[in-house]
Parts: structure tokens; C-alpha cells; sequence
């Protein structure tokens, strides 16, 4: 156990590991806050998406993988965890807390931890080399390990007729959805901004659409982007939980945080694509007819990548208020 309370450079360590996570156009929609040693995380509504997010599930699904890396930030320190999520009924965007225990730090995590830095959300086209089976097979099990499940779409028809979705989704995406997205993606302010997806990070427009890759500058000229040949077949993988609340929104952002730290330490790259998940009335067609699980949280363009720039991020002064006790 760790006795000692910790340090100021250990708690920048944790927090700069949480806020490392990805979000949807990456506008961070969190805040923490210190509770002795244990983590609370908490969604920001400042920083939520009024009509791309209505229900705030991917919010609550950044928030989630902010929670695992933030797990990742204590085991890198030999400091074991565990997690309790929606812990006060009275306060539902208080939507984890990451509690220090006297268990020994996974000792998985801790090499996770080091891939945190080189995660970044890849939307340039992938090498023409597959993603390796037993790669696959780790990425299946970091889901699995997080209580989720990671479906790799690969037969027909099933492989088409998800493109399909995600094409059609796209064609019906409403114009009031595309302004509320243009606040956030390659912003006339961005030289200044810490969020929000800067143009060099959108990648280039393909030059053979395929479905899977998402253009959120969509109708916006973008100055140097140009265009690209785009990998003909991407692995699809579609990320799945039993249910649909608040709590299984955290479970799979916490999932896909896993997956994605698993998958960067193989090489292995992923953009989203989840325009039918955005649309109520394709998302239930995303979903397996799988017994347990079935209820699509995200879609997971996957790939070997090449390295792309980071997105930024806020400073921790802007993401940390006041501890409840010292």
C-alpha cells in the first residue's frame, strides 16, 4: 500500500494520464477533483454537446476513458485502485470515483501506462499491412477484461452493410449538427485554443471513399489538407456493452480506453466512425445479435497507423477544483 499521501508530482502524473483520453471533438467534458488521495471525476455540461450529444453518452464515455488512464497514472506509481462508478445518486454527473486500495498495482497497467503518450486519434490512412490475428485477440480481450465486448466486423454481408449505415448516416446528418461540430474543428481561433480538433489532426480527404473514414470539416476548406488514397478494406471493430445507461456509458469508455492504449502498443491505430450511433434510428442496427451484448456504444475504424500530431489539451489548472480535504 501506499502509506504516504501523494506527492504534487504524482498527482499531475494521474491527472495528466486522465486528460490524455480521447473525447468527442475533443472537447474534454471533465473536470476532477481530489478527495484525499482517491479521484473523483465529474462530466462538465460546459463542455458537452447540446444536439450532437443530447443524452451526454459519449461524455460520459470520455469521461470513462479518463478514468482508466487515470488508473494507468496510479499503477505507473506501484499504487493499486479500483473504481467506483455513479457514486452519489444526488449528483449524477459525479460519474466515478478512483479510490486508492491496498492491493497491489496491476502490473499490465503500469506498461499501458508508458503507450499513453503515443495514443492519438489517427484519422490518416493506414499502412496496407493487417492488423495481426493475435493482436486482434488482445484487443478482443482488453474489451473483454473491462466487461465489454469488441466485435470485429469482418464477413459479409455484415462488413458492407455497416459501411452502408455509417454512409447513410452521414447523408442524413442535419445542418443545426455540423455548426454545433464547426465550434470545434479547425476553429478560426485555434492557434489559441486547447481544444477542439486543429486542422493538421483532421487528416486528409480520401481519395476513394469507403464509409469508414469520417471528414468533420465536412463543407469547411481546410488550408494544406489535400487528399489521399485511403486503405481499401479497414478492420471495423464495434464496441458493446449488455445495457445502456450512465454506468455502461463509463464501463465502455473505460473499454475503449484499454483498447486503445492495447492496441497503440502494437502499432495499432483507430479513428471513429460512429454516425449511426448519432442517429436514433440506424443505432439499433449497429448492435450484434449476440446473446449477452448488443448495444453499440462506439464504432472503431482500426489499423496499422503512421504517426500523426497530437490534439491539444487544456491545462490542469482548468480541469482540477478544489479538494474536498486535503
Amino acid at each position: 500500500m501506499n502509506s504516504a499521501p501523494l506527492t504534487p508530482k504524482q498527482r499531475e502524473r494521474i491527472l495528466r494520464a486522465a486528460t490524455s483520453a480521447p473525447s468527442k471533438h475533443n472537447t474534454q467534458p471533465w473536470w476532477f477533483r481530489w478527495d484525499g488521495d482517491d479521484l473523483e471525476v465529474h462530466v462538465d455540461t460546459n463542455r458537452t454537446l447540446e444536439l450532437g450529444d443530447p443524452a451526454c453518452r459519449e461524455a460520459h464515455i470520455a469521461c470513462g476513458a479518463a478514468v482508466f488512464a487515470a488508473r494507468l497514472g496510479y499503477a505507473s506509481l506501484g499504487i493499486g485502485t479500483e473504481t467506483e462508478l455513479l457514486p452519489d445518486k444526488e449528483q449524477p454527473l459525479f460519474v466515478a470515483r478512483v479510490r486508492v486500495t491496498d492491493a497491489a498495482a496491476d502490473p499490465r497497467f503500469e506498461t499501458l501506462y508508458w503507450s499513453l503518450p503515443s495514443r492519438r486519434t489517427n484519422r490518416a490512412p493506414f499502412k496496407p499491412t493487417p492488423v495481426p490475428t493475435l493482436v486482434l485477440e488482445y484487443l478482443r480481450d482488453a474489451a473483454r477484461d473491462e466487461g465489454t465486448w469488441l466485435r470485429i466486423v469482418e464477413r459479409e454481408p455484415a462488413y458492407e452493410h455497416l459501411l452502408t449505415l455509417i454512409r447513410e448516416a452521414t447523408g442524413l446528418e442535419e445542418e443545426h449538427l455540423r455548426t454545433e461540430r464547426a465550434r470545434w474543428i479547425d476553429p478560426p481561433d485555434a492557434v489559441h485554443r486547447l481544444d477542439g480538433v486543429p486542422g493538421r489532426s483532421l487528416g486528409p480527404l480520401p481519395e476513394n471513399p469507403t464509409g469508414a473514414v469520417r471528414d468533420l470539416a465536412v463543407g469547411h476548406d481546410v488550408d494544406g489538407r489535400g487528399s489521399i488514397e485511403f486503405e481499401q478494406r479497414p478492420t471495423i471493430g464495434v464496441l458493446e456493452t449488455r445495457d445502456d445507461d450512465a454506468a455502461a456509458w463509463m464501463t465502455a469508455g473505460q473499454a475503449l480506453m484499454r483498447v486503445l492504449v492495447t492496441g497503440t502498443r502494437y502499432g495499432v491505430a483507430a479513428s471513429f466512425a460512429n454516425q449511426p450511433l448519432e442517429n436514433p434510428d440506424l443505432r439499433d442496427e449497429v448492435a450484434s445479435d449476440a446473446k449477452h451484448y448488443g448495444t453499440a456504444q462506439m464504432v472503431l475504424r482500426l489499423g496499422m497507423g503512421v504517426e500523426v500530431p497530437p490534439t491539444p489539451r487544456r491545462p490542469l489548472t482548468e480541469v482540477l477544483r478544489l479538494s474536498q480535504r486535503a
